[in-house]
């Protein structure tokens, strides 16, 4: 276990619990994988995180928890990926980014808007809820998705790949990366100025947007039902093998746009 007090940077390492009872300054909790916690019979996370009420960073993940205890009031990070967890606790007002990735999740519990990172990969979750203003980033991939809430603008990167969506909302204008592939997509909304990065490969789609005028760096559109692409002048790293394209071509010169890459 390794915790911090006040806001220090120093590391302080400990076996047990019952080391640190007597510590109600404590404002960095980490007990995950390669340092273990060693628990008396009748000790309790439950227990023993309610005696924390400064806490602001609280890391436990890879340790088969189904249950997490009521969190202080003062967290700001909580990172609980790769558990066995099947709900979250009521989150609080202070937290700004969430790491609940590889658990058992079929549902989020309101998101408070300090939130500005979410990481919720690889669960059962079939629908998010509303998606706080401040969001920067959100990686709701591998899930079992049909649809988005409405996106924020403030987002700049956006992963929902491996669902079962069949559209998506209106893109934010600040958006950067958007990773979609692997979904049921038949078609996409139009891309903001600002994206750099689009990944939509092995879905239907049959028509791509307009691409922003020397922006995007990376498209990757293969294995979909494309006839055709839009105008562009130069893209980086460009994919788009097993398409149906009408006049293959006049596509053939974007193969050194791909091979300029390695």
């Amino acid at each position: 276990m390794i915790i911090k007090y006040n806001n220090s940077d120093v590391l302080h390492y400990y076996d047990s619990f019952s080391e640190i009872t007597n510590f109600t300054n404590i404002t960095y909790l980490y007990i995950s994988g390669q340092y273990p916690v060693y628990m008396d019979e009748n000790d309790s996370l439950f227990d023993f995180l309610k005696l924390f009420i400064v806490l602001q960073e609280f890391y436990c993940f890879h340790n088969q928890l189904s249950v997490l205890p009521e969190l202080p009031n003062s967290l700001q990070i909580l990172i609980c990926r790769n558990n066995q967890l099947s709900v979250l606790p009521e989150l609080p007002n202070s937290l700004q980014k969430l790491g609940c990735s590889h658990n058992q999740l079929s549902v989020l519990p309101e998101l408070p808007n300090s939130l500005k990172e979410l990481y919720c990969r690889n669960n059962k979750l079939t629908i998010l809820p509303k998606l706080p203003d401040k969001l920067n980033e959100l990686d709701c991939g591998d899930n079992l998705l049909t649809k988005l809430p409405k996106l924020p603008e403030s987002l700049t990167i956006i992963n929902c790949r491996k669902n079962q969506l069949i559209s998506l909302p209106k893109l934010p204008d600040l958006l950067e990366e958007l990773y979609c592939n692997d979904n049921q997509l038949t078609s996409l909304p139009k891309f903001p100025e600002s994206i750099q990065v689009v990944e939509c490969h092995n879905n239907q789609l049959i028509k791509l947007p307009e691409i922003p005028y020397d922006t995007i760096d990376i498209l990757h559109c293969y294995n979909n039902k494309l006839s055709s692409f839009p105008n562009f002048r130069y893209i980086e790293w460009f994919e788009f093998d097993n398409n149906n394209l009408i006049e293959k071509n006049k596509y053939k010169y974007l193969r050194k746009i791909i091979y300029n890459f390695y």
